[in-house]
């Protein structure tokens, strides 16, 4: 239940179509914003909160005010929601979760939506939505149902919130894959923002690569951290996969040498596990398409589309549109012995070509964190 003490009705409100994108003088055509997203690194956002706190939340103290939730309705009166309303999203768990059990980023492989238990939105309201996350606050408002002529695809709206707060709470996340040379150098040595490595771990990876001089050393410290216990913690849950359980005995083997930490260990984890990606992903392909020999371009397009039917086309958490390049660029890379063109990759690792200096410490956990990332795509 929502507490009455953070809950009023207001009526007769002026009828509001959006806000002005300049300045329009009287007589002349302009711009009106009517849905849009904003957080409070753009400097808009304080002005739309301002006309937003004048018209609507008198009633609060505005220091006091972490989140609310606005609804106009059609006869112009409102719905105010301020601080103690509930808000749930819908996550994807990176792990097994018990009702009433904490949950920190990092057990988080995705947001989905967002919704508010015991708050009934009409498809003619008119919506705003004010977010705290960290040290940020994202504003959300979508004044089209204003017109009379349109009305909120309720599903999408909670769909898009729950974008939006995804967005604001991985913002540094989202930030890195927008630096292009940041984040071409790590993806140049093989790495990508896997679900594993989200809720702080690749943005820590990010910062080791902002220091050139201390890279190797501050990577390798970085790597410590996948020791028995953590590889424990994400690897056990692959069992669940019927088709993981298989091969259970083989990716078990591939594991156990890369925590010898030493350098046959390492080799021994890649050739091991790169032919078990490959054979993991054709098994699945053929058991649900009844083709019996794919080739790499259609098994990588199947990868992806798998992601995306889990995790949506594009600014999910999966990054299945970035993977997709991943998977072309780095797992499945094609070799050239006329050229010494010649990178470490599932062909020119069993074929036999790839220079033995290729199979470090990196390349193995990441084959670990490839198979993990298929175990979120494939199940």
């Amino acid at each position: 239940m929502v507490s009455p003490d953070f809950h009023i009705h207001l009526q007769k409100i002026p009828p509001m179509a959006g806000f002005a994108v300049a300045d329009m003088p009287p007589g002349s055509f302009g711009w009106i914003l009517v849905r849009a997203f904003v957080c409070s690194d753009d400097p808009s956002f304080y002005l739309y909160c301002d006309q937003i706190s004048k018209m609507f939340l008198n009633h609060y103290f505005i220091d006091a005010i972490n989140h609310y939730l606005i609804l106009i309705h059609s006869d112009l009166s409102a719905d105010v929601y301020v601080n103690e309303f509930p808000i749930q999203f819908k996550a994807l768990a990176k792990r097994d979760v018990d009702a009433g059990e904490p949950i920190r980023s990092s057990d988080i492989a995705d947001i989905a939506e967002i919704r508010f238990p015991g708050i009934d939105i009409k498809e003619n309201d008119s919506v705003i939505f004010c977010f705290k996350k960290g040290w940020k606050f994202g504003l959300f408002f979508d004044f089209s149902p204003a017109d009379r002529r349109s009305v909120l695809d309720i599903k999408r709206l909670l769909h898009d919130l729950g974008g939006y707060y995804r967005y604001l709470a991985f913002q540094e996340l989202y930030l890195i894959l927008k630096n292009e040379p940041l984040f071409e150098s790590m993806f140049a040595d093989g790495w990508f923002p896997f679900i594993q490595l989200l809720g702080g771990d690749f943005e820590e990876l990010a910062t080791c690569y902002k220091h050139k001089s201390e890279l190797p050393s501050n990577v390798d410290k970085f790597l410590d951290r996948f020791d028995k216990s953590r590889m424990k913690t994400f690897v056990n849950r692959w069992w669940k996969n019927p088709l993981l359980k298989g091969k259970q005995k083989i990716l078990e083997a591939g594991i156990e040498a890369y925590l010898l930490g030493t350098e046959a260990g390492y080799i021994n984890c890649v050739k091991t596990l790169y032919s078990e990606i490959d054979g993991i992903v054709r098994m699945r392909y053929v058991d649900e398409k009844k083709k019996k020999k794919p080739n790499f371009l259609e098994l990588v397009e199947y990868v992806k589309q798998k992601a995306e039917g889990k995790f949506g086309p594009r600014e999910s958490l999966g990054f299945s549109d970035v993977f997709y390049r991943y998977l072309n660029e780095v797992v499945f890379r094609n070799f050239d012995l006329t050229t010494g063109q010649i990178d470490l990759s599932r062909h020119s690792a069993l074929h036999g070509v790839a220079d033995q200096t290729k199979y470090t410490r990196t390349r193995a956990i990441q084959a670990i964190l490839i198979l993990d990332q298929m175990f979120f795509y494939l199940i």
